[in-house]
């Protein structure tokens, strides 16, 4: 009798590891989600204070009277943006190369746009004044660095490698800048055939051509942008071919993505010589950078055409 109240009354080793282990499993979980209420709300914080300088900057700009008043006129002006642009940067990049998994919704790719686009501008800052309409930009960027605080999206996978993450983030990267390229295009064709018009049109005069730069600005500009799209084309290729080879596929996949690809790395490459030896600009340029853009566009879009209609998959 006695032993069997002894053996009621004393827990079991067994049962003693049993609960300790599972009182770790709890803390550490607790722990774990802890740090990633911690992380969330710091980059979260880091996202606003973004959001709050672009906003400061759009003030600044709309405070300006002249492009020689505007902020980016100045060392200084040009500083405070590098930081936003750096903070806007620190707080996209944990929903990327999370450990918990690829974080990637409309409003990540937005914000990576917009982030992108900022980085142009500040770039061509140092060879030209900015207009009074960069401050449209930097209101569209404030929006954009808060977005994925409402839109964060959904973890795609956890078992994807950096190197993989990596060339997804060059590849968004290459066809936002060829976005932003191609939008420079379509303005430049139009303040073309404007000026080009029987009816005589005075950019001072008002309108949607108003506070623009000129039409050599947007050329230098637009090929700035061309030569930043190729190098990241280019750097999508190069990590492409790292990706194949820890897959075991190879350096290239010669599938309708790829040759789409390097074409529009070929059109680029061509625009970009053409410029530099035969002083290509203006509607020429324009309609290579489309042509490149076009391809691109067909590399990524026309893949899920192809294999839903085409190959039926």
């Amino acid at each position: 009798m006695s032993c069997v109240l002894d053996s009621v009354s004393r827990a079991s080793p067994l049962m003693v590891l049993t609960t300790r282990a599972s009182r770790s499993v709890r803390f550490s979980s607790m722990l774990r989600y802890t740090a990633l209420v911690m992380d969330a709300s710091f980059y979260g914080a880091v996202s606003l204070v973004a959001a709050a300088g672009y906003a400061g900057l759009a003030w600044a700009h709309r405070a300006g009277t002249s492009a020689a008043t505007m902020p980016l006129a100045s060392r200084v002006g040009q500083a405070m943006l590098l930081a936003v642009i750096a903070v806007h940067g620190l707080s996209l990049l944990p929903n990327w190369f999370s450990r918990e998994g690829l974080y990637f919704g409309f409003a990540t790719s937005i914000s990576w746009t917009l982030w992108l686009a900022v980085l142009l501008l500040w770039i061509e800052s140092w060879f030209q004044r900015l207009p009074p309409i960069t401050q449209g930009v930097f209101i569209v960027a404030a929006i954009a660095a808060a977005l994925p605080l409402i839109f964060p999206g959904r973890p795609l996978t956890t078992t994807l490698d950096i190197s993989f993450r990596l060339h997804m983030l060059l590849a968004m990267l290459a066809y936002s800048t060829f976005t932003l390229a191609a939008a420079s295009a379509l303005l430049m064709l139009a303040m073309e055939r404007a000026l080009h018009s029987t009816r005589r049109i005075r950019f001072d005069s008002g309108g949607w051509w108003q506070g623009l730069p000129p039409l050599i600005g947007l050329d230098q500009m637009l090929v700035h942008m061309v030569f930043a799209g190729f190098i990241l084309v280019t750097l999508t290729l190069g990590s492409g071919m790292v990706v194949g080879a820890e897959l075991g596929r190879g350096l290239l996949r010669f599938d309708h993505k790829t040759v789409f690809t390097l074409a529009s790395w070929a059109l680029s490459l061509t625009l970009l010589v053409g410029h530099k030896w035969w002083g290509w600009r203006g509607r020429v340029a324009a309609r290579w950078t489309l042509a490149g853009f076009a391809t691109l566009l067909m590399a990524y879009v026309g893949t899920r055409f192809v294999l839903e209609v085409v190959l039926d998959r």
